[in-house]
């Protein structure tokens, strides 16, 4: 098992979750794994907050062209700092320690239309 830090950036997940979470992971975990998680954690607390999205997964990331959204704000860092690009990589397994910073950035962007795929 792996430990990463989420500091996750949206008010109202934030009131579910707080703002940092330390998730404990298995040692294979990508960013998708850690929002899969997060969705777990706020499920189990609440129905999720955020008008019109099903989770932050759903919120975060396009299925059909596997990749994020343009109006996600996402960065990631291991230990030593060194940057991980998990935007072009979704599926880049993280080290343990590993930081992400996520923020759904509604005004800075272009908000992408999210789609739903089953």
């Amino acid at each position: 098992m792996k430990r990463v830090r989420l500091i996750l950036r949206e008010p109202d997940i934030n009131k579910a979750v707080g703002n940092e979470l330390e998730l404990l992971l298995d040692e294979q975990a990508n960013v998708i794994d850690v929002i899969k998680k997060v969705d777990e954690i706020v499920s189990s607390r609440c129905r999720f907050p955020v008008e019109g999205g099903r989770g932050l997964l759903h919120l975060t990331f396009h299925p059909l062209e596997q990749r994020f959204y343009k109006h996600v704000a996402l960065t990631a860092y291991s230990r030593s700092e060194r940057f991980l690009d998990v935007r072009k990589n979704p599926y880049l397994t993280l080290p343990d320690g590993a930081v992400i910073v996520l923020a759904l950035t509604l005004c800075q962007s272009e908000w992408e239309e999210v789609i739903t795929h089953e």
